[in-house]
C-alpha cells in the first residue's frame, strides 16, 4: 500500500501549522496551498489521498474549488473534507452537495479532525481498490481500456503542464485468427498470456501496459522522447518474436505489427482521442507494409 498524503487548501497560515501538528502520524505527507488557484494546481499534480478545503477564501470560495476538483478526471475521486466556521445546516448541506465527503467546523477538535481524516483515507483506499479491480483484464492480468483512459489522461496532464514527453504504442498480433482457427481458443489464450508477460517484462516500470481488446495491446511509454520510444518499441517486438510455444510436433511463433505516436514537443492541445488515432493509423500502416514491423506516426 502506498503512503497516504493530505493537501490543505486554506488562506490562513496558522491553520496549516495546526494541521501539521495534529495530523502528524495520521498521514505520511502533508502539502500546503494558500490560494484556490495554487490548490487546484497542486491537487492535479500530487493527486493526494485526502484534501482539506476551507470554505471562505478570497477570489474563489471552497464550493467553487470543490466543483472544479470534481470536474477534473485526475482529482474527481479524492475525498474532500470542508473546513467551515458556519455550523448552519444549510451551509453544511451546500458543502456536501458541491461534492464534499465530510466537514469539520473551525475551531476544530483535534480528535474529531483525526477521526474524519482517517475515515476519508479508508474511503479513498476503498475507491482506489474498486477502480483497480474494474481496470484489470481477467485473462492477462494487464490493465484494460478503462485503465488506459486514466493513465492517458495522467500522461497528457504531465505533458501539457510540465512538458514531459510520452508516446503511445499500439500492437496487434499478426494472423491471430489463424492461430485460433488452427489450434483452438485455448492456445489463443495461451498466446495472449505469453505476449502480455513479454510486453510487461520488456517495458520499464513506469510504462503502462494495457490489453486494449482482443489481440490488441497498448503501451504508454512515459518520460521518453521519440528516439527512446522507438527503441523501447523495437525491443518489445524483438522479444515477442522470440516466443516459441510447443504445439504437438512443432513450435508456434508469434509476431506483431505496431504503430507509435509520440508527444515530445510540448503540445498544449494534446487530446487522448487524437493520440490514439495517430497510433492506430501508424499500426495500420505497419500492417499494409507487410506486418511484423513498427511504423511511426508522421504527426509525432
Amino acid at each position: 500500500m502506498t503512503g497516504t498524503s493530505l493537501l490543505v487548501i486554506d488562506d490562513d497560515p496558522g491553520l496549516h501549522t495546526l494541521v501539521d501538528f495534529h495530523l502528524e502520524g495520521v498521514v505520511d505527507k502533508i502539502s500546503h496551498a494558500v490560494t484556490p488557484a495554487q490548490g487546484l494546481r497542486m491537487a492535479a499534480d500530487l493527486v493526494p489521498t485526502v484534501i482539506l478545503l476551507d470554505v471562505k477564501m478570497p477570489k474563489m470560495d471552497g464550493f467553487a474549488v470543490c466543483r472544479q476538483l470534481k470536474d477534473n478526471d485526475l482529482t474527481r475521486g479524492i475525498p474532500i473534507i470542508f473546513l467551515t466556521c458556519d455550523k448552519a445546516a444549510v451551509h453544511i448541506r451546500k458543502a456536501l452537495e458541491s461534492g464534499g465527503s465530510d466537514y469539520v467546523t473551525k475551531p476544530f477538535e483535534p480528535i474529531e479532525l483525526q477521526a474524519r481524516v482517517r475515515t476519508a483515507i479508508r474511503t479513498s483506499r476503498l475507491i482506489e481498490l474498486l477502480k483497480q479491480e474494474s481496470r484489470i483484464d481477467a485473462l492477462t492480468g494487464l490493465s484494460n481500456r478503462a485503465g488506459l483512459e486514466r493513465a492517458l489522461t495522467t500522461a497528457i496532464s504531465r505533458h501539457t503542464r510540465h512538458g514531459e514527453p510520452f508516446s503511445v504504442l499500439m500492437l496487434d498480433l499478426d494472423h491471430f485468427k489463424t492461430i485460433n482457427d488452427t489450434y483452438g481458443h485455448g492456445m489463443g489464450d495461451e498466446v495472449l498470456r505469453r505476449v502480455s508477460a513479454v510486453i510487461k517484462g520488456t517495458c520499464r516500470p513506469y510504462d503502462y501496459v494495457v490489453r486494449y481488446g482482443g489481440d490488441e495491446f497498448t503501451v504508454i511509454i512515459a518520460r521518453s522522447g521519440e528516439k527512446e520510444a522507438e527503441h523501447v518499441s523495437q525491443r518489445v517486438l524483438q522479444e515477442i518474436r522470440k516466443i516459441k510455444i510447443r504445439v504437438t510436433e512443432d513450435w508456434l511463433s508469434v509476431t506483431c505489427s505496431a504503430g507509435l505516436a509520440c508527444e515530445s514537443r510540448g503540445n498544449s492541445k494534446c487530446q487522448p482521442d487524437a493520440v490514439l488515432k495517430h497510433a492506430d493509423a501508424a499500426l495500420y500502416d505497419a500492417k499494409n507494409r507487410g506486418r511484423n514491423r513498427l511504423a511511426v506516426s508522421p504527426h509525432s
